[in-house]
């Protein structure tokens, strides 16, 4: 900790040794014995020199008390933990996670032994953001819920919302999108007046994520439109442009193609203005799958290419695998094959390396089409079999109906109608589930 810190530490630790060493009626010649003069016993009880932990141990032995008896701050407790949270909130600002992480470790555990409930919520919904913005989303998820114990919601609605919110997104980087949506759903309810909460549009904007993620657009529009409106007021420049952004590619997948491209060129010029290069990389992207939509591959290309120099740039990782699996479609349509194998190839190996379950199944589903369209039987049955099999531990819907369905239809085509009877009863019931939910 800091030197002003530790000079208070050792005043207190000073009188704690004092009032002790009074209370039993002991001289400062006898505590003093072997270790040092009698004078640098009065400075030590006057906070002026500092002791260490060994000769701590000895005081405490000859004081018939413990360490922790000495090293208690009284009515500095108070200032110890709120110097631990200003330590953290330093270390977060300048993107030292991991040191952060440590001091805010050490706060909640003085904390709990305290049973101070204000640095309890603060040091758990820290962790929580941390453990979130270092991609440790199991770790986050076990903190935010802390946090969600030791928080009530109406005097902190604000926090409250911003950890669901986070715990949703954990969930969805993982691929538990029922468990993301239900968690925003449980974090609505608690919001009565959209005005009252600063995280009213962020909640908003995560649910139109989710309707986004289970291909309901009209719900992915409409939670975007509140959201919108939240932003519009307090004129949040960068997530007016990021909803515009998933707006637009909403109507795109309605095939409402020049109301999407609006939409997604406005974005590109707000974003275009700011710092984020990441969401620009987006819209980029999406406005490539726009020109896909009405079949003008090349310029699709050219878009999908800007948005992973972008991402590059901008270390967005997880993204560009996107990016890449609807450049290997392009390439796909266009007949080149085995360019989208390579391209498929590597995103097999980026997925594996970030050991991301999700974009593993969402690669090989795009490898069995590849196969399929190459004539490879066996290789596009194989794929599909793994991508089903993991869409469904991941309760992914979405990509889980369509997969089955298509393995479905491929076995119906070839007269194998009793091994088809499974994959479309599969596809079948995660329709069903995706229509209740919507």
């Amino acid at each position: 900790m800091n030197q002003a810190w530790k000079k208070r530490q050792s005043i207190q630790i000073g009188q704690n040794i004092r009032d002790r060493r009074k209370a039993i009626g002991l001289t400062q010649s006898h505590l003093a014995a072997g270790l040092f003069s009698v004078q640098s016993i009065s400075l030590i009880e006057r906070g002026k020199l500092h002791v260490t932990p060994e000769i701590l141990e000895v005081f405490a032995s000859r004081l018939s008390c413990s360490v922790q008896d000495l090293m208690q701050m009284h009515d500095l407790q108070e200032e110890w933990l709120d110097e631990l949270l200003q330590t953290a909130r330093r270390l977060r600002e300048i993107n030292q996670s991991a040191e952060a992480i440590e001091v805010l470790h050490k706060l909640y555990t003085e904390a709990l032994s305290k049973n101070n409930m204000l640095y309890l919520q603060e040091s758990s919904y820290m962790l929580c953001l941390l453990y979130h913005s270092t991609a440790k989303y199991s770790t986050s998820t076990d903190w935010g819920r802390e946090a969600l114990r030791v928080f009530d919601p109406e005097p902190h609605l604000d926090r409250v919302l911003n950890t669901y919110i986070t715990l949703s997104r954990n969930s969805y980087m993982v691929g538990k999108m029922w468990e993301a949506f239900d968690l925003l759903r449980e974090a609505e309810h608690l919001v009565e007046d959209p005005s009252a909460t600063t995280e009213a549009g962020n909640l908003y904007f995560s649910m139109a994520l989710i309707k986004q993620m289970l291909q309901n657009w009209e719900g992915c529009i409409w939670y975007s439109e509140q959201a919108l409106a939240q932003y519009e007021h307090l004129d949040e420049i960068i997530k007016i442009g990021r909803t515009l952004m998933m707006m637009g590619t909403a109507y795109k997948n309605q095939g409402r193609v020049n109301i999407a491209r609006r939409h997604i060129e406005r974005s590109i010029r707000i974003l275009s203005q700011t710092t984020d290069v990441r969401s620009l990389a987006r819209c980029y992207h999406n406005l490539g799958e726009v020109e896909i939509k009405v079949g003008s591959h090349e310029k699709a290309r050219k878009y999908f290419l800007r948005s992973l120099k972008l991402k590059r740039q901008s270390n967005d990782t997880p993204s560009i695998q996107n990016t890449l699996h609807a450049l290997a479609k392009v390439e796909m349509k266009n007949g080149n094959l085995e360019e989208a194998r390579n391209i498929l190839q590597d995103c097999l190996r980026r997925a594996e390396q970030m050991n991301n379950p999700l974009q593993l199944a969402v690669t090989k589903r795009h490898l069995g089409d590849l196969s399929l369209m190459q004539n490879q039987e066996e290789e596009f049955v194989h794929f599909y079999k793994q991508a089903i099999e993991a869409f469904e531990k991941l309760e992914f819907s979405t990509e889980l109906a369509e997969a089955a369905e298509k393995l479905g239809d491929y076995y119906i085509e070839k007269g194998r109608e009793r091994l088809a009877v499974s994959y479309v009863r599969l596809a079948n019931q995660h329709y069903r589930k995706l229509l209740k939910k919507s």
